[in-house]
């Protein structure tokens, strides 16, 4: 499964991907050994500054300028560029802050946690071991869906 690396101007970009379930690192990269050795490790570079594709060390290395300014535009772009698929089992399966893949918990041990009508509502939950934020499959993951059957990712 593809990885990415994503740079500073690509944070809600970097979100979608997460959400999609790909291991994808935001970070502000500076040094180019250290990007270098991101790529050694077969992260793919999505980046909208043009001073990376001129480094020689990168000439044959997975950088990719986007080249759309709106975030979903830019995922559209990333998705048709890589040819990525939509995995049901992979959706919201990464927390959308820290990158780590979600632990299921029961509704008793995520009930204080959430508000109170989330907790009647809902009774699968997904917890991010390193953040501890809750996540359910509430309105906001139909409009995602919406969003993504628009683009014909779906």
């Amino acid at each position: 499964m593809k990885k990415f690396l994503v740079d500073s101007m690509l944070g809600k970009l970097a979100k979608w991907l997460r959400l999609l379930g790909y291991d994808t690192i935001y970070t502000d990269i500076k040094e180019p050994n250290k990007l270098k050795a991101f790529l050694e490790k077969d992260y793919i570079f999505l980046t909208r500054q043009h001073k990376w594709i001129h480094y020689r060390i990168f000439k044959h290395q997975p950088i990719y300028l986007v080249n759309a300014n709106e975030p979903k535009t830019q995922l559209a772009e990333v998705i048709k560029r890589f040819k990525l698929e939509f995995s049901p089992r992979r959706f919201c399966s990464r927390c959308v802050i820290c990158n780590v893949p979600l632990i299921e918990k029961e509704k008793e041990e995520v009930e204080i946690y959430v508000p109170e009508y989330i907790s009647h509502t809902f009774s699968y939950f997904k917890v991010c071991p390193r953040c501890k934020r809750v996540y359910w499959a509430g309105s906001h993951q139909k409009r995602m869906q919406e969003f993504l059957k628009k683009i014909g990712f779906l």
